[in-house]
C-alpha cells in the first residue's frame, strides 16, 4: 500500500544534538566530530543502501568531503544552542523498485532542494525488520546557514529597523531602535513545506501513473482532508520490536486506543453531519414551500401510533412502546420540542466531538513529553555511576583514559542531563506531580471512551428520528395534510 511519510525536524545544538553525529548515522560512516572533540562511528549499522552529497555549483569542492562539510558547520555557528541544519525523512514507495525509488528521490531533492542553492547530504535506508515488510527511506541534511555565491557562509537572517508613521526610529527603553529578525531565506516558511510535501507526493503519483499504478498519497492533512483524525505517536524501532514480541507498551496501547477512537469518532462525525444536513434541508424546503415544520412530538406520535396499530404480535407492540419512551425521554431530557431544538442539538454534539479531538491531541502530545522525559530520568540514573566514577579520578591522565573507555556512557550521561535541564528550567523537579499527571492524562483518554458512548447515543436518536420523518407513514399524513389545506383553501376562495 502506497504511504505518505514527509517529515522535517532541525537539528539544534540547544537539544544535545550534533550535526556531525547526523551526518554519520545517516551515511553509516565514522566521522570525527572536531566541536565536541570525539569519533561517532556508525559503519556497523546496517541497511545504508545509498549516500551521496549535493552541492551547488558554486559550492566549494571541499565541501563534497561528510566530515569537512559537517564540522564547518558546527564551527560557524557559535551560539550554544544554534539550530544546525534540517534533519529530512521521507518514505520511498514499496510498489516501486529501488532504481524507480533512486531516480524519484534524486528528481525531488534536485527540483526542490538543490534548485533552492541548497547543501544536501542524503542516504537511502531499507533496514532489516522482523515482519520482512520493506521500509525504504530516505534521510536528507541540509544546513539552515545558507552558502553565498562566493563561497562562504552566509547570514540566516538580517535586521530590518522599525520606524513610526513620521519615519522616525522606534526606540527600546535602553533608547537602542527596535528591529525585526527576518530570515534571509524563505527555507523555514509553513508556505515551503507546503510546496515540498505537494512535489514529494506529485512526483511519486507520476512514478505511479507512469507504471500503470492506481494507488496515490496525498500531502493534504486529515483536517485538510475534512477528516478529524488524531494522529498516533511515532513508535520507532525498539518499541515496535517489543510490541511484536507481544510485550505490551505505553506508546502501542496509546496508538491502539487512538486508532481505535478515529474509527469512532470518524463515523460519529459523519452521521452527525448528516444528520445536521437532513435538517437543514427539511427546514429550508418547509420554509420553500411555505408550509409549517410540523409539531416534532406530535409527529413522533403519529408514527409511533401508527407503528403500534400495524404491529402483528405483542412483542412487537411492546418493543414499539419502548423504542416510543426511548426516543421521547431522550427529548425530555435534552429539552427539545422541535425541529430547531433537534438541529441546535445536534450542531452542539458535532461541536463536543470537535472539542474532543482538539482535547485529545493535546494530552497526546503532553503524554510524548513526559514519557520523554520519563525515559531522559532513566538515562541519566542509569549513566550517573560513570559520571561520579570519573568524577572521583584525581588525576587527569586516569580521567582521560576513563573518559575514553567509557565515552559514549558519558555522552548518554551528559545529554540526559541537558535534556532534564531543559525540561525542568528553574523549577525544581518533581518526579511524583508528573507521574500522576500522567496517570490522570490516561485516565482522561479512557473516560473520553465514556464521552463517545453518550454522543453516539445522540446520534442514534437523532438518526431515528430522521428515518422516523421520512418514512412512508409520515409522508402519507403529509400528503393528507396537504389535501386537508388545499380542499380549505378552496372552500375559502368559492365563499
Amino acid at each position: 500500500m502506497a504511504m505518505y511519510h514527509f517529515n522535517v525536524t532541525q537539528v539544534s545544538r540547544g537539544k544535545g544534538q550534533s550535526s556531525v553525529a547526523s551526518a554519520s548515522y545517516i551515511s553509516g560512516e565514522r566521522i570525527r566530530d572536531d566541536y565536541y572533540g570525539k569519533t561517532h562511528d556508525y559503519t556497523k549499522k546496517g541497511g545504508v543502501l545509498y549516500s551521496e552529497i549535493l552541492l551547488p555549483d558554486y559550492a566549494p569542492e571541499r565541501l563534497k568531503d561528510r566530515e569537512t562539510l559537517w564540522n564547518e558547520v558546527e564551527k560557524t555557528e557559535k551560539h550554544p544552542k544554534a539550530q544546525l541544519c534540517y534533519n529530512f525523512n521521507f518514505a520511498l514507495q514499496n510498489e516501486l523498485t529501488y532504481e524507480e525509488n533512486l531516480e524519484t528521490a534524486q528528481r525531488f531533492i534536485k527540483e526542490n532542494f538543490l534548485a533552492r542553492g541548497m547543501i544536501v547530504d542524503y542516504a537511502i535506508h531499507n533496514p532489516v525488520r522482523k515482519d520482512d515488510i520493506p521500509n525504504p527511506h530516505v534521510h536528507m541534511l541540509i544546513p539552515i546557514r545558507p552558502l553565498n555565491k562566493d563561497g562562504t557562509w552566509g547570514e540566516k537572517q538580517h535586521r530590518v529597523y522599525l520606524f513610526d508613521e513620521n519615519n522616525k526610529p522606534v526606540l527600546d527603553e535602553k533608547g537602542k531602535q527596535k528591529f525585526n529578525a527576518v530570515p534571509t531565506t524563505d527555507w523555514g516558511s509553513p508556505e515551503t513545506l507546503r510546496e515540498w510535501r505537494k512535489a514529494y507526493a506529485d512526483i511519486f503519483n507520476e512514478a505511479f501513473e507512469k507504471k500503470g499504478l492506481t494507488c496515490r498519497i496525498d500531502s493534504r492533512s486529515y483536517a485538510e482532508m475534512g477528516l478529524d483524525i488524531l494522529p498516533t505517536i511515532h513508535e520507532g524501532p525498539h518499541v515496535r520490536a517489543m510490541e511484536a514480541k507481544g510485550i505490551k507498551t505505553n506508546k502501542g496501547n496509546h496508538n491502539r486506543r487512538v486508532k481505535m477512537l478515529n474509527v469512532l469518532l470518524t463515523k460519529l462525525a459523519a452521521k452527525l453531519s448528516d444528520i445536521f444536513s437532513w435538517i437543514n434541508e427539511f427546514l429550508t424546503e418547509c420554509k420553500k414551500e411555505d408550509v409549517h415544520a410540523p409539531g416534532l412530538c406530535s409527529l413522533l406520535n403519529d408514527y409511533y401510533d401508527h407503528r403500534y396499530d400495524e404491529a402483528y404480535s405483542q412483542k412487537g407492540k411492546i418493543r414499539n412502546i419502548k423504542e416510543r419512551a426511548s426516543v421521547f425521554l431522550f427529548l425530555e431530557e435534552n429539552k427539545i420540542s422541535s425541529f430547531d431544538d433537534l438541529k441546535d442539538f445536534v450542531r452542539a454534539s458535532y461541536d463536543k466531538v470537535n472539542a474532543m479531538e482538539k482535547d485529545m491531541r493535546e494530552k497526546k502530545i503532553r503524554i510524548a513529553q513526559i514519557n520523554n522525559v520519563m525515559r531522559y530520568r532513566e538515562m541519566y540514573k542509569k549513566y550517573l555511576p560513570v559520571y561520579q566514577s570519573l568524577q572521583r579520578k584525581k588525576f587527569n591522565y586516569y580521567k582521560e583514559k576513563y573518559k575514553d573507555e567509557h565515552s559514549k556512557e558519558l555522552d548518554n550521561f551528559y545529554l540526559a542531563r541537558r535534556m532534564l535541564d531543559n525540561f525542568w528550567g528553574n523549577a525544581k523537579c518533581d518526579w511524583n506531580a508528573l507521574s500522576k499527571e500522567l496517570e490522570q492524562l490516561t485516565d482522561d483518554l479512557n473516560k473520553m471512551e465514556l464521552t463517545y458512548e453518550d454522543l453516539e447515543k445522540i446520534a442514534s436518536n437523532a438518526f431515528k428520528i430522521e428515518c422516523i420523518t421520512k418514512s412512508e407513514p409520515v409522508r402519507a399524513q403529509d400528503r393528507d395534510l396537504e389535501r386537508t389545506r388545499t380542499r380549505k383553501r378552496s372552500y375559502d376562495m368559492e365563499r
